[in-house]
């Protein structure tokens, strides 16, 4: 391997610490930043980052006593496949006290690894997640923060035979007992864990009180994460799974059975009608962003309750059309959004009908949004349609239209055949300016952990800035969602349109 030499040029007068990255496979995805711990702030003192595989590169830092972190990095969020880093102090009498023999990064965006040099003073607080079996244990972290997120299996009886299903759950803390539950399904190809990172309901639900259950769909013969709503193509039986799952979850965490809820993007979208048809006195209310009904469900359906119901999508979706799509085999045979959602208000007894126009608050999303509402139902129930002009296949909210967010609609819709109705736009005030973005680089005004997600899901950038710190981002897709959370709760969601 190719050996590099960065030494320090100027004359040391406290310790040099020689720090030796190897490289393993993908090296340009490694990086470290050393900083040195003050009482009023933190300075950065080293960083690296990785160009060519199998490379050894030594930096020679020169570190006065104090307290030091190396944040390690890694940009594709799998650790550093293969890669380490050293360090040794030149002067054999220096310990770097908490540092080890070799550091890498097993896994994740980001990890932590504390040391002190010349002192005994040293008290590291890095909040985040401790237990390794969790999905975001954070390497390094010194203090639980009560983060840790865990994906749980679920045991469905399926006509005699149990199969074990995965899902998501989360309770915000201090929620209490008879708190409502909100089931939130990914779309086709999707996951669990992309609707837990982007959907907006964990920041509406820690604002409420009410517990979030995002279950991971089953593969299909194609092997592609899917929902069976009633479909041909695929004998997996997701209304056991999902009704089944709501109970557990009631019995075991206390929800109201009257206050529990299914919504859903895109196919996640038309197995929440399908579960309003088959399965309503479980699932008391459902959304759809971006979702029909399929066609077996139309042609069948007859809910044994009624069930308030809030549609959301755009009138440009090309893969699950506004007006529907009777050609498609599987996903068709529905009508259009307004059709359907006409249906449910008559199986509602609604006996009224307005259409308004909502405030274009974001003019630059090339979108508006009418709001159609039918009213007078039984027991006060609504069936709504959040028509997004120009909108396309979109969670909004978190992608395309932002005139609205997706699942503070939802809740407040809900909400209100279930306890104290919310105002929407209370949700865009709950917001902090954490983070700003200048079409290069994030500049951090408070300290907090930054990620952002492309239009999949997919988690592209993920780490800790300390207030004031600048750190590149160029982004690689035209629309990303970023979002900033701190532990106090505090949080920013921001749209990143890159040209």
């Amino acid at each position: 391997s190719l050996t590099c030499s960065l030494s320090a040029t100027a004359q040391c007068a406290d310790t040099e610490v020689v720090f030796t990255s190897n490289t393993g496979l993908w090296s340009q995805e490694m990086g470290w930043e050393l900083y040195l711990i003050g009482e009023g702030d933190t300075a950065l003192v080293g960083e690296f980052q990785g160009l060519t595989d199998g490379t050894l590169t030594a930096d020679t830092l020169c570190l006065e006593d104090g307290c030091y972190i190396l944040l390690a990095t890694d940009s594709w969020g799998d650790g550093w496949n293969g890669g380490s880093l050293l360090a040794e102090a030149l002067d054999a009498t220096a310990a770097l006290d908490g540092f080890g023999s070799e550091f890498s990064l097993s896994d994740g965006f980001y990890g932590f690894q504390s040391f002190s040099l010349g002192t005994e003073d040293c008290v590291f607080l890095l909040p985040g997640c401790t237990d390794p079996e969790a999905l975001n244990f954070l390497q390094g972290a010194t203090v639980d923060d009560g983060s840790c997120t865990y994906v749980e299996t679920f045991a469905v009886n399926d006509e005699g035979s149990s199969l074990l299903r995965e899902y998501i759950y989360y309770a915000p803390e201090g929620m209490e007992l008879g708190a409502p539950l909100v089931f939130v399904l990914h779309g086709y190809s999707g996951d669990a864990l992309g609707m837990y990172t982007f959907s907006g309901f964990l920041e509406v639900a820690n604002q409420e009180g009410f517990a979030v259950v995002f279950p991971q769909g089953a593969q299909d013969g194609s092997g592609t994460n899917h929902w069976n709503a009633n479909f041909n193509f695929t004998n997996v039986n997701d209304h056991a799974f999902l009704s089944q799952l709501a109970v557990h979850l009631q019995e075991t965490h206390g929800h109201d059975p009257e206050c529990t809820y299914s919504c859903g993007y895109s196919n996640g979208g038309f197995m929440s009608y399908s579960l309003a048809c088959a399965n309503a006195e479980t699932f008391r209310g459902i959304g759809s962003v971006g979702g029909l009904m399929g066609g077996n469900d139309w042609t069948t359906c007859a809910p044994s309750q009624p069930v308030p119901v809030v549609h959301i999508h755009g009138t440009n979706d090309n893969t699950v059309p506004y007006l529907g799509n009777s050609s498609e085999p599987d996903w068709g045979g529905s009508p259009g959004v307004e059709e359907i959602v006409s249906a449910w208000a008559d199986w509602n007894n609604c006996t009224e009908v307005t259409e308004i126009a909502l405030p274009n608050l974001d003019p630059t999303d090339g979108s508006t949004v009418d709001l159609i509402t039918h009213s007078g139902g039984d027991y006060g129930y609504e069936a709504r349609v959040y028509r997004v002009n120009g909108g396309g296949h979109d969670w909004f909210g978190s992608w395309g239209n932002f005139d609205i967010i997706s699942a503070a609609e939802m809740w407040s819709f809900w909400s209100q055949f279930c306890g104290s109705a919310i105002a929407v736009e209370e949700f865009d005030r709950l917001q902090t300016e954490l983070v700003r973005w200048d079409g290069a680089q994030f500049t951090a005004l408070e300290s907090c952990r930054v990620r952002v997600c492309d239009m999949s899901g997919r988690t592209v950038f993920d780490r800790p800035m300390m207030a004031g710190q600048s750190v590149p981002f160029n982004g690689c897709a035209p629309l990303l969602l970023m979002s900033a959370h701190q532990p106090s709760g505090a949080f920013q969601q921001l749209k990143l349109q890159v040209h």
